[in-house]
């Protein structure tokens, strides 16, 4: 039952995030569910400021800015501190899986990709906490410097609200 609850919460915040998403520079989402010692968060950012990288850099060079910031991404320390109240259990995030996506269609069309296009890269992280979890910190912003804010949809154990999390305030701190 309890997977079922947390699952739920998630699956809420994320059907409320997609629908009301808006892609705009320097701005990106954290979507937030707690339910017990089980603390998930997805991050929605836009690809331009995830990947720090010029538009018109060559594909070697973007390859390997994928590369780097999809390794950083499967460790949590890069994107949040939990003040050791937390151990990861998964991760994941959609730079892998976008980049062959990208790779497979351009091996079978002509047309080059149109370089307007906006991409989001999202990461979520599932974290087993020693107790419930009322203060923790966005790191996510020493490793992306374009970033400098992130609207945030949270619900825990008795709770729910929005936050906006910035570059110069990014400790999240509520009581359950």
């Amino acid at each position: 039952m309890k997977k079922y609850t947390q699952g739920l919460c998630l699956s809420v915040l994320l059907s409320f995030g997609v629908s009301a998403h808006t892609h705009t520079h320097g701005q990106g989402e954290l979507l937030v569910a707690q339910d017990g010692h089980t603390l998930q968060m997805q991050f929605i950012i836009p690809a331009d400021d995830a990947l720090n990288v010029e538009r018109t850099a060559d594909s070697a060079t973007k390859q390997e800015a994928i590369n780097v910031l999809a390794n950083k991404l499967h460790t949590s320390h890069y994107i949040v501190d939990t003040n050791g109240q937390c151990v990861l259990q998964s991760s994941y995030n959609s730079l892998n899986t976008e980049h062959e996506e990208h790779a497979h269609q351009n091996a079978h069309s002509d047309k080059s990709e149109d370089s307007h296009e906006h991409h989001d890269i999202e990461a979520t992280y599932t974290f087993n906490c020693k107790t419930t979890v009322n203060r923790f910190s966005i790191t996510l912003f020493e490793l992306m410097p374009s970033l400098n804010s992130l609207s945030m949809q949270w619900i825990n154990n008795s709770d729910q609200g929005l936050l906006k999390i910035t570059r110069n305030q990014p400790v999240i701190n509520w009581q359950s």
